[in-house]
């Protein structure tokens, strides 16, 4: 029913309990598409020590080429296979055991209304927070991760009906990602990493896809484990990436606009 697509660089540290939350799934019908960046630390051995216990295909890549476009080649590898969902996922997640048999049975009831579903994500050290559940739009389009850092108990009584994903840990039918492709992509590879998942939500809005916020399909995520928390590298693609998502979505008079927006409130 789903194939998984995870980009990895340099994730040696990560992977193994990444892996062992996999094996450890009581629903086992996917396979898992492990694009690695051009990793230069043990990635490669630690995977291939699983190879064994879990359906994966490796596809490794001579440098790193960013989140987005990893997962872009991951997606079109798995546009073949028989599964009818996506899952992108990173490689600093611990899937709750019982993770793909919660999506499996929502998505069973929700198939008809919803194509994009997130998967709750909390806190890997402090699991009673929020670390994401979804994304929220301002009348500028500018986007809100829904319940970050917040007590878990924010998201009992939050509407399952969300308007984006976080890719994080996202599920997308293969319909939707074909019905937004664009120059052979599904994530703008121009994103390198952040924002990207942001522009494809915006995109399958305006398509007429929805989103559905799975709240008992639960992962655990060591936030910015790859990007790194307070790098020049997360800031400077976080600051880029944002005016170039405006950008492109916006018409020139509100992206004027929602730039003034930015300096004064954010």
């Amino acid at each position: 029913m789903f194939s998984i697509i995870t980009a990895n660089w340099n994730g040696e540290k990560l992977l193994k309990i990444f892996l062992k939350s996999l094996i450890n799934q009581t629903y086992k019908d996917f396979k898992l598409y492990l694009v690695d960046n051009g990793s230069t630390d043990n990635s490669i051995e630690i995977i291939k020590k699983y190879q064994n216990k879990l359906n994966i295909e490796v596809i490794k890549l001579e440098k790193n080429f960013g989140f987005a476009k990893a997962n872009n080649i991951g997606i079109n590898r798995a546009m073949s296979d028989k599964n009818e969902y996506i899952i992108t996922l990173n490689n600093d997640i611990e899937l709750d055991k019982n993770c793909l048999a919660k999506l499996k049975e929502n998505i069973n009831t929700l198939k008809n209304e919803y194509d994009v579903f997130q998967i709750l994500l909390l806190n890997y050290y402090e699991r009673n927070k929020i670390d994401a559940a979804g994304i929220s739009f301002n009348k500028y389009y500018l986007p809100r991760q829904v319940g970050y850092n917040k007590p878990i108990d924010f998201i009992i009584q939050y509407n399952n009906k969300i308007e984006g994903v976080c890719a994080g840990a996202a599920v997308y039918s293969k319909k939707c990602l074909n019905a937004v492709k664009f120059n052979n992509e599904y994530f703008d590879s121009k994103f390198f990493a952040y924002y990207e998942d942001v522009d494809l939500s915006l995109r399958l809005i305006k398509a007429g896809f929805k989103s559905y916020l799975i709240k008992d399909a639960i992962g655990y995520h060591i936030h910015s484990a790859t990007g790194g928390k307070n790098t020049y590298f997360k800031s400077y693609f976080l600051s880029r990436n944002l005016h170039l998502y405006l950008k492109k979505n916006l018409d020139s008079n509100l992206y004027k606009k929602t730039k003034i927006y930015i300096i004064l409130f954010c």
